[in-house]
């Protein structure tokens, strides 16, 4: 398994405007529906930008407090956004506060790392109920510079003033446009809404904190004429999601699992151990017929590793691959990242799952979807790929390691998602192990519509502490753990 995006210290450049995702909303409609605190209202209202603020008296403010971390908690510097419309825009108030002296706005609207400066994201999905959705992105800092950069446009207007104790922008974006249609009233969008206070290192989202990249921490922007009672938009968000493919139940053929282990190694003595588990992933050489036979006689259900985003350093059809489909290498692994829109490549993993399925292996183990973070132009190979897999095998158990950002469009595909380092990981710099806070929302939507969850956490042997805590986490959400070293060449016999 490879991660291939390294964790930035504050954020990530990884969020694309218009990047095809689903939305899977965080908020499903699972036990109580939508909450009131994931829904805001724009109110109908024609909004002069640098007029007095008083203009923008009785509409609702949604307060933008929820730390980026995880778990999510209140930051020191609250602040709050505010929506209004008419027919010709959608209007948007954001106030924060903070020091005057404190607040950096300094880069231009061309800066390629925006987000060193302090900013306010709007992240607007217009049609959150389909299966996949368009995501636009707009980044504003304080002195109003819009910035070009991972956005959808600048072709907007805005307005920022920095007072002595806050920050305050207005926002006018057109609407009937290829970026935003013409909304009325009735009409529902996906928002999440982000601030970055730099000097304190805080960066709050609306409505329930979380990764800025996760493409399930959005709520809800309910189109009113006047401000509305929040339940009943609330309950009527919830019965639209309900009816959406957004909202659908997921089957998933590891619904049953209540464990599974991993491992790349040859040992007969640890392959034996795999059968104390529901699911065994394994590499194509772990097991020999011999063993294969064992585990299914056991009940163990056994897929095989498959890299559909990247070319391992030693792969048997690396001869057969056409070097213009290289993109970059993954220096971590001294792999490849491959253009999974090349039909040859689409061929190569096809011809590789049916020699699989031929030896007898019950499915498959996607690894390096994650690629598509790097070079996002291969995400709709990527996804191809699975939904090709899934209509050749329909009865084949399925599993994707990570590949978040497609993660809404192949969940119909597979049955099971891995989140590797969930909740700690290997440090390819400092080479040690350590506990990380993995942001449960990425998957913990689709796992409420019945996609099985597997968690991939790593430690050594000796780290017990880590271990129960790895099981402990994963646990807590309804996953399904196992931990082992960065090899995968060993299988613990006192994981909790």
């Amino acid at each position: 398994m490879k991660n291939t995006v390294k964790a930035a210290a504050k954020r990530t450049a990884m969020t694309l405007a218009l990047t095809l995702l689903t939305v899977g909303l965080a908020q499903s409609a699972s036990k109580g529906g939508v909450p009131e605190t994931s829904v805001a209202q724009a109110v109908k209202r024609t909004i002069t930008l640098g007029g007095d603020l008083k203009q923008w008296d009785g509409l609702p403010q949604y307060k933008v407090i929820l730390s980026n971390g995880v778990p999510s908690v209140p930051v020191s510097n609250s602040g709050y956004y505010s929506v209004a419309y008419d027919a010709q825009n959608l209007y948007v108030l954001g106030v924060f506060d903070q020091p005057k002296d404190t607040v950096k706005a300094v880069l231009k609207t061309d800066a390629g790392e925006w987000w060193n400066d302090d900013v306010m994201e709007l992240f607007i999905r217009t049609q959150p109920f389909v299966s996949a959705p368009q995501e636009a992105h707009f980044s504003i800092n304080p002195a109003g510079t819009r910035f070009k950069a991972y956005n959808a446009t600048t072709d907007y207007k805005s307005v920022g003033r920095i007072e002595d104790k806050r920050w305050v922008l207005e926002l006018a974006i057109p609407l009937n446009t290829a970026i935003l249609p013409a909304v009325k009233a009735g009409d529902v969008w996906a928002l999440k809404v982000g601030r970055e206070h730099q000097k304190a290192a805080e960066y709050p989202i609306w409505p329930v904190g979380g990764d800025f990249n996760s493409p399930n921490n959005y709520g809800y922007l309910a189109f009113t004429e006047k401000p509305a009672e929040p339940s009943a938009l609330a309950t009527a968000v919830t019965e639209k999601l309900g009816k959406s493919p957004a909202g659908t139940p997921l089957e998933s053929r590891l619904s049953d699992i209540g464990s599974y282990g991993v491992y790349y190694g040859k040992k007969a003595a640890d392959v034996q151990k795999l059968l104390n588990y529901d699911l065994a992933i394994v590499q194509p050489g772990t097991v020999t017929a011999a063993q294969l036979k064992m585990l299914h006689d056991n009940g163990t259900r056994v897929v095989a590793y498959m890299t559909i985003g990247e070319l391992d350093r030693n792969s048997a059809a690396a001869p057969t691959v056409d070097p213009s489909w290289i993109l970059g290498e993954n220096k971590n692994w001294g792999s490849k990242f491959i253009d999974a829109s090349q039909p040859g490549w689409q061929k190569i993993v096809a011809d590789q799952a049916a020699s699989l399925k031929k030896q007898g292996f019950d499915g498959f183990f996607l690894d390096t979807l994650d690629t598509a973070d790097v070079y996002p132009k291969v995400a709709p190979g990527l996804v191809k790929i699975v939904q090709d897999l899934r209509a050749a095998y329909p009865d084949a158990v399925i599993v994707q390691n990570r590949g978040f950002a497609l993660l809404n469009q192949t969940a119909p595909s597979i049955d099971a998602v891995m989140f590797e380092n969930f909740s700690s990981m290997y440090s390819f710099d400092k080479k040690t192990y350590g506990s990380v806070n993995g942001d449960p929302s990425f998957v913990e939507s689709l796992s409420k519509r019945g996609l099985t969850v597997l968690t991939m956490d790593y430690a050594l042997p000796g780290q017990q502490d880590l271990i129960t805590r790895d099981y402990q986490r994963a646990k807590s959400f309804g996953f399904v753990p196992f931990v082992s070293t960065i090899g995968l060449d060993q299988i613990y016999e006192a994981n909790p």
